[in-house]
């Protein structure tokens, strides 16, 4: 009997074993959390869009805001994500814990101020983006039972970077997969209404979400302590307030967070656009947002986690390693949504018809979800390139790119295309142009960080 010859040569081999596989073993646990956590969010966003479509239309307008916000706050612990892996890399704990004290009481402060800022505008603010007013009713319940969640999604940010600087994804991946049912049960009863507990509609949807970030705090001080990080992270209190630690967290937090402004800005600009449309039209905007941030998020944490390995080889000065591991991401990432659009590609419909019941809203999304499907692999691309600038502690490239891309190609875009009569798919067509250039910059300027030495 014959056997076929072994067709995986050596090389491949040792590309498997040698970088693939640590990323592997350290990016699945991450990309399998923000799985359950995004799947949780969809389908308590589906619960909504079953329960009525001007509850749908007022949550698209109230997360928009959401969005903005957190995206900054949490943009805020930047500096805390690069320098913690880079400060285990070479083996230094106390300088870890001085750059959790850089950052987690500037921006824990600014959580809570932000909470308190929504609660108190949650109406005009849905109202600048949605003009229906029962519609802005339910957006505004469901702002202002999200809001209390902003102190603690920062927290939990900052538990999930340890872990992951640490090598504990597995930890993080428990944590979603407990808290998920949690916000699934706790917001179908609200939102309907089970027993005694009344039928909240959005604002349910907003205080489930809530809620399940509070369990998923406590779960997470039981996981760090199991892991023996608590006591350590808890060395924080004692620490005194380092000059050099803060100045260094906010030369990476700052580029970073005015980027996650400048891109939620244009998203609720976006929004504002489609917002001209017919009510039917926005609510197919929000289903076909959140698929395309479904595939940024779970794309974004499989290379947050290459990110931490550039992070640790840099911090360890190994330059080789910062590339092999940026290579690693590239094929990685690339090759997987590149399946995803043609998958998405093949069945629209179907994929479309889970958010929604409505079939006026699904023909409405049909055409920008092709343009997304279109744009995956520009994806992949840019969030590799981000991973690695972050890693090489520039942060400021990316927000150039970000700027340029939002506010000189989608804007003036998706604002045209409206006007012009071009619908929906239209003005996705401006998201399209984004990442087309996000991912130029990005790719340029990595090649040269890379050629010019790490």
């Amino acid at each position: 009997m014959s056997t076929a010859p072994d067709t995986v040569t050596p090389a491949r081999r040792g590309w498997v074993r040698e970088q693939a596989r640590p990323l592997l073993e350290l990016a699945l646990p991450a990309v399998l959390a923000t799985s359950v956590s995004r799947a949780g969010d969809l389908i308590s966003l589906a619960l909504t869009g079953h329960y009525s479509s001007a509850a749908l239309a007022g949550v698209a307008g109230a997360i928009v805001v959401v969005e903005l916000v957190l995206g900054v706050l949490l943009a805020g612990v930047t500096g805390y994500q690069v320098l913690c892996a880079r400060h285990l890399g070479a083996g230094e704990r106390a300088a870890a814990v001085r750059a959790l004290h850089a950052s987690l009481r500037p921006v824990g402060a600014l959580a809570v101020l932000a909470a308190l800022a929504l609660m108190l505008a949650a109406r005009p603010l849905v109202a600048l983006t949605v003009h229906d007013p029962t519609a802005v009713a339910a957006g505004a319940a469901y702002l202002r039972a999200r809001a209390p969640g902003l102190p603690l999604a920062v927290l939990s940010a900052l538990g999930t970077i340890t872990l992951q600087a640490a090598g504990r994804t597995r930890l993080t991946l428990l944590t979603n997969c407990v808290t998920m049912p949690v916000n699934l049960v706790v917001s179908w009863a609200l939102i309907y209404g089970i027993g005694p507990l009344p039928a909240l509609g959005a604002a349910g949807n907003g205080l489930g979400v809530t809620l399940s970030l509070l369990c998923a705090g406590a779960l997470q001080v039981v996981l760090l302590r199991r892991a023996g990080l608590w006591d350590w992270l808890g060395t924080w209190r004692t620490t005194h307030w380092d000059r050099r630690s803060a100045f260094e967290s906010w030369e990476l937090a700052w580029p970073a967070m005015v980027s996650m402004a400048v891109d939620y800005l244009a998203s609720f600009a976006f929004f504002a656009a489609i917002g001209l449309l017919s009510l039917t039209e926005l609510a197919a905007s929000r289903v076909v947002f959140q698929l395309v941030l479904l595939v940024f998020m779970l794309s974004n944490a499989f290379s947050a986690a290459a990110g931490v390995l550039m992070s640790r080889a840099a911090g360890g000065g190994c330059p080789d390693a910062v590339r092999a591991h940026w290579r690693a991401n590239r094929v990685l990432v690339t090759g997987a949504l590149t399946l995803a659009a043609g998958a998405l590609a093949a069945a629209v419909r179907p994929v479309l018809r889970l958010f929604t019941d409505d079939p006026a809203v699904v023909s409405a999304a049909v055409g920008a979800t092709l343009l997304v499907a279109l744009s995956l692999p520009l994806v992949a691309v840019t969030v590799g390139n981000t991973a690695a600038l972050r890693a090489l502690r520039n942060t400021r490239v990316d927000m150039v790119a970000n700027t340029v891309a939002s506010w000189v190609v989608q804007l003036p875009l998706a604002w045209v295309a409206v006007r012009v009569g071009w619908g929906l798919t239209g003005a996705f067509g401006g998201v399209l142009g984004y990442w087309v250039v996000r991912a130029g910059v990005t790719e340029w300027a990595v090649r040269r960080m890379m050629a010019v030495g790490v």
